[in-house]
């Protein structure tokens, strides 16, 4: 396994042991946000919950609170004095507005007459009674409609469905003193034994007393279902993953304490007084015209038993509110007939839509597990959210008796996670950068530690063979001079040699003791002006030598004009950059050409001291990698040249601390190296 593949393995397990931590961490955060918005949010379900529920409380304690009399048309206002009669509250056209959606109020008798406070009794007429004929007919036309919709959901008697006002039919009274009917009728209320009341009941109310079980027997196989209703609550498949189990069990809770209270509720006795409208003999009407009398009324003095509120909803779609009275041993039904649609709208879904929850959940009104009425809220309007919790639970809360079949469902749509989440989302990202970036950086450095090491060790190869070389010819050209075995004629050459070798490993130690020196910035140079011809003389004083010894030749070319343009320059630098450029281009050059020095003008930058060599070129690949240090294109152990790789490295370096500027072309044949230095600044 090479070193770079353990540096990668080291890198990606230090990468992980820092990840799957930190993502951990910012995933605990942003969840215990989500988890605590959730909750905020719940919180506001639940007080809109409460104020729904407390606005339903109150209507249903407002109607309980009516009297038995106010569903008849006219009301007894006080026996002892002569004005005895008033209009019902109830009477009052357009219905009043206190309920929502409310159609209007009924009053089914024993025998399944369908009576309503809209319309006066059969003995007054509506001239009389201060009504129009136009509203007369508006109003006859209302109870129409409610006799209707009663008489479709089969809560009329075989009469009560043909006119307003029905013939008597004979039925056995249901009277208070029948202590097994109040037990069956007790468990009828509690849900106990819903069938045991049908034996003694009324057959006009049977439809009454089995109102709400008959309805959720037979909803599953209603043909209207798919009509007054938007689904089944389950098909949502609403997730309960933030629902704790404190919630649920608030909620069961609250509903034993309905189911109970509904189970102890008492009746309500009230004392009322009741008119009775008798036809007048002609003689006596003609002796009461012209004056006002109440000798047709007759007041008679009831205690009636007034059982609470029950809530249903019919297969036409109407919520019918009724509830039984016992009064001079006959049972009534008192009710009110409710656009569902209307009815919620106003309690539920309008608050809704102008609440903050809007923004963020979704309102469904249920009973029994169908949907009534959905309000989609603002967020899935404006703005379409695939986060995990949409779709979630946020509350579900019931209504109070006598609406405990219905509940109100909230869930989310888009949940914002809080101020918090924006910290925590540029904290990731931080992470993210410092962690993915700060593993980049260390691998690039470690590979680029590693490639160095690996060209120190070839460096180090290189430079042994460098020194070994030169050393053995001296060490070899010394001791034949010394014990004398050297020719006379060759002891000048063997002096020339050695003195060659030397001046070879010098300057390969000085390229060693810059690069040195550059790598610990301790390099110091002398800039100073310098003609062109000095530096033409220096070039053959030094280079004359080298190339001498390597069997070789050079040319040396000034354009004209250049002999006294000065540059700035560095003598020591100077000489050691076209040192290492000659003995390059001497590698390099093969045959009897000549390695050619052109010194040429740029007028605007500077002077171009170009070395050219005949040899193979550069790969166009490898231009640009040839100076950077230790940079060898072959082993450097197996190749046919010898080199240790910081010649040209070295090179770069100096020229760019005279300020100048290096760059290498292809020539074909051959490469060429130029340096350009800038011109000196005349005084």
């Amino acid at each position: 396994m090479t070193s770079l593949v353990k540096l990668r393995i080291t890198l990606a397990l230090f990468f992980l042991a820092l990840a799957v931590p930190a993502v951990a961490l910012i995933e605990q955060a942003y969840l215990r946000l989500q988890w605590e918005s959730f909750h905020q949010h719940q919180s506001l379900a639940e007080a809109f919950a409460s104020r729904v529920d407390q606005s339903v409380r109150d209507l249903v304690r407002a109607e309980d609170a009516r009297s038995f009399t106010e569903y008849n048309f006219f009301n007894v206002v006080s026996p002892a004095h002569d004005s005895l009669l008033q209009r019902s509250p109830l009477a009052a056209y357009p219905p009043p507005a206190n309920v929502p959606g409310l159609i209007g109020h009924f009053q089914v008798d024993t025998q399944g007459i369908f009576t309503t406070p809209f319309v006066p009794p059969a003995e007054v007429d509506g001239t009389d009674a201060g009504i129009g004929l136009k509203e007369s007919e508006s109003r006859q036309a209302l109870a129409t409609r409610m006799q209707a919709i009663l008489a479709t959901n089969r809560l009329l008697g075989a009469g009560g469905r043909d006119k307003q006002r029905y013939p008597a039919v004979p039925t056995p009274p249901v009277t208070r003193q029948q202590p097994a009917q109040i037990e069956r009728d007790d468990a009828q209320r509690t849900g106990a034994a819903p069938a045991a009341v049908s034996a003694d009941a009324p057959p006009a109310q049977v439809a009454f007393d089995s109102l709400n079980e008959r309805a959720s027997g037979r909803f599953s196989a209603s043909p209207e279902r798919a009509v007054n209703t938007l689904g089944r609550v389950d098909d949502l498949k609403l997730e309960q993953q933030f629902q704790g189990k404190a919630v649920m069990a608030d909620a069961e809770k609250k509903d034993q304490v309905q189911t109970g209270a509904k189970a102890k509720r008492t009746l309500r006795k009230e004392a009322s007084v009741q008119y009775e409208l008798r036809a007048r003999a002609p003689a006596e009407a003609r002796a009461d015209e012209g004056r006002r009398t109440n000798s047709a009324l007759r007041i008679r003095t009831f205690e009636s038993e007034v059982d609470g509120f029950e809530t249903s909803l019919l297969d036409s779609g109407e919520l019918v509110v009724f509830r039984k009275v016992w009064r001079d041993g006959q049972r009534y039904v008192q009710g009110l007939i409710i656009d569902r649609e209307r009815f919620f709208a106003a309690l539920a879904t309008a608050p809704f839509d102008t609440s903050a929850l809007a923004r963020s959940s979704a309102l469904l009104v249920a009973r029994r597990g169908e949907v009534l009425a959905r309000d989609a809220g603002t967020a899935s309007r404006a703005y379409d959210t695939a986060g995990q919790l949409r779709g979630t639970l946020l509350y579900q809360s019931r209504l109070s008796a006598p609406f405990s079949d219905f509940e109100m469902i909230f869930s989310v749509t888009h949940l914002p996670a809080g101020p918090g989440a924006a910290v925590i989302a540029w904290l990731a990202a931080v992470l993210a950068l410092v962690l993915c970036g700060g593993t980049a950086l260390m691998y690039r450095l470690g590979a680029r530690q590693l490639a160095l090491a690996r060209q120190q060790q070839e460096f180090i190869a290189a430079v042994s063979h460098e020194l070994k070389t030169p050393l053995t010819s001296i060490r070899m050209y010394g001791e034949m001079l010394r014990e004398g075995w050297a020719p006379e004629g060759k002891r000048q050459a063997y002096y020339s040699f050695i003195h060659d070798e030397a001046e070879r490993l010098t300057r390969l130690i000085n390229n060693v003791l810059n690069l040195a020196r550059m790598t610990r910035n301790e390099l110091k140079v002398e800039l100073r002006g310098v003609t062109v011809a000095q530096l033409a003389d220096l070039l053959h004083s030094k280079l004359g030598s080298v190339v001498r010894h390597a069997g070789r030749r050079y040319e040396l070319s000034v354009a004209a004009g250049l002999a006294e343009r000065m540059v700035m320059v560095d003598l020591d630098c100077f000489t050691q950059v076209f040192l290492n450029l000659i003995d390059n281009a001497l590698k390099f050059t093969s045959g009897e050409q000549a390695v050619q020095i052109n010194v040429r003008s740029d007028a605007e930058r500077g002077i171009e001291f170009a070395v050219r060599d005949f040899g193979p070129g550069i790969p166009t690949d490898q231009l640009e990698r040839i100076f950077a240090l230790f940079y060898r294109g072959e082993n450097a152990l197996t190749r046919a040249t010898a080199g240790t790789g910081i010649g040209l490295a070295l090179v770069k370096r100096l020229v760019e601390v005279m300020h100048g500027r290096i760059v290498v072309v292809n020539c074909q044949p051959g490469a060429e190296f130029r340096v350009l230095l800038p011109f000196a600044a005349r005084a």
